[in-house]
């Protein structure tokens, strides 16, 4: 290979590179580390960090922090930076550190261009009031994070919320299975689902996810990410 060619091969590599990882600009992305961490990024650079645990790009400082409940693959706060002035909402005693603020079930608070909304969850492994989900909204998005949950019957009111992005527990272990966690996906009305939580004792379960992201049967779409990965947010 020529040098040329060689260094038009390289820029290639590194176009192709940057794409997979960087969302267009101006475009808000959700990146998936495992178990329930996640990142979200709004198209103005706001930073949220949920349940951080997982092994991930925790790099870009936070501007907000939900944890869902106090076990420790959900609350490791100390992996993320924050940035001066950011909070971590948590529900009483779920959490530590600087910027702590206390929310509890039906709770709504605003930080800037996102706002936050504590919804119920429990199930036989999590007591209700010690854990929530949250409905996290910006940029036209309405994003579930359902936290550690199986279904509940107040599922059926999110519907009014306007859901885009139902982030779903399925280890069928400490929470719900693919099949229950469809018919939460089916109450509230999701437009898109992302298994999270798909392995009882690791960070991914590859049958969990996949048999969740196919339940929809065009009622919604599921949106399968693996660990490292990310993808772009849309209304």
């Amino acid at each position: 290979m020529n040098p040329k060619t060689f260094a038009l091969s390289l820029a290639a590599l590194a176009l192709a590179a940057g794409g997979a990882h960087a969302a267009p600009a101006g475009k808000a992305e959700l990146s998936y580390f495992g178990r329930s961490s996640v990142k979200i990024r709004t198209a103005a650079g706001f930073v949220v960090y949920v349940d951080p645990y997982a092994k991930g790009d925790y790099a870009e400082p936070a501007d907000l922090v939900l944890v869902t409940h106090g076990h420790s693959d959900h609350n490791k706060v100390s992996l993320v930076t924050l940035k001066p002035g950011a909070a971590i909402l948590a529900p009483r005693g779920a959490a530590r550190g600087a910027g702590l603020q206390e929310i509890r079930e039906g709770e709504a608070k605003s930080f800037g261009p996102v706002s936050v909304r504590a919804l119920p969850a429990s199930n036989k492994n999590h007591a209700r009031g010690e854990s929530l989900g949250y409905l996290v909204s910006f940029d036209g998005i309405v994003l579930y994070h359902a936290g550690d949950t199986s279904y509940l019957p107040e599922m059926a009111d999110f519907a009014k919320y306007g859901i885009g992005w139902a982030l779903l527990p399925c280890d069928d272990y400490w929470n719900m299975g693919p099949a229950e966690a469809a018919k939460c996906a089916l109450a509230m009305k999701a437009r898109r689902v992302v298994p999270i939580h798909s392995s009882g004792d690791g960070l991914y379960g590859a049958k969990n996810a996949e048999t969740l992201a196919s339940a929809g049967a065009g009622a919604f779409k599921g949106v399968l990410l693996e660990p490292g990965t990310k993808t772009v947010l849309e209304p």
